[in-house]
């Protein structure tokens, strides 16, 4: 009774913190800017992760070939991508991370930030959105889809979330048409947690990814 308690009371203050907000910009130590809101007291990166260094100023190495990115996942090495191996898509969808930088010991994120673990996502569920589904609110209004497909959200919450794809075992897959982002919880031995939007749903979705896939990052502030 008492965890139930406690639960309703947390559940209460999510709904009450009303629609996220815009909080301004925070800067890696690369210099990257980023757009960031506010949501349940917590600033959330409003753009995917771009960084291609360590907290601790350590570069992360960048796969620029299907054979240099399988090498550094068989030594399960960090390291990153850009969709396609084309840094003209990083320019909009940053970089994608496979899951040893995600986890590497020198940190991610930028320092006094962290990747949010699978439970940290669902206050996205608490806030109003046209419908019952977050996902609606937490996609951007443009670039969802390809010709033809009515896919765009209305992003109220302020999440400005788009489809980079992702680097699967073998190819690039779903850029458009699906956005996949890290957690911080293993699944299994060679899996982690990803949350995930499609074009097809305005679910917000729990997934499994194998550690050697690369996918895009959002960061919470400790």
């Amino acid at each position: 009774m008492k965890r139930l308690s406690v639960c309703l009371f947390m559940l209460c203050i999510l709904i009450c913190q009303g629609p996220a907000r815009s909080q301004g910009m925070m800067r890696d130590r690369e210099g990257n800017n980023y757009n960031t809101l506010v949501i349940a007291n917590k600033v959330w990166m409003a753009e995917n992760l771009n960084t291609a260094h360590y907290s601790n100023g350590d570069a992360i190495p960048e796969a620029k070939t299907a054979a240099e990115w399988d090498r550094y996942c068989e030594s399960r090495t960090g390291c990153w991508c850009y969709y396609d191996f084309s840094a003209l898509n990083g320019h909009k969808y940053g970089k994608l991370y496979n899951w040893f930088a995600v986890n590497d010991k020198r940190g991610l994120a930028p320092k006094g930030w962290h990747i949010p673990a699978d439970m940290e996502w669902l206050v996205f569920t608490h806030i109003p959105t046209e419908g019952d589904k977050p996902g609606k609110g937490m996609k951007s209004t443009t670039g969802w889809g390809n010709e033809g497909d009515d896919c765009n959200g209305n992003n109220l919450t302020g999440f400005d979330a788009l489809p980079g794809g992702s680097r699967e075992v073998s190819s690039f897959q779903g850029i458009r048409v699906i956005g996949h982002w890290w957690c911080s919880n293993e699944s299994e031995v060679n899996f982690a947690r990803i949350r995930s939007l499609a074009c097809n749903s305005d679910d917000l979705w729990l997934h499994t990814s194998l550690k050697q896939c690369g996918n895009s990052v959002r960061c919470v502030k400790d």
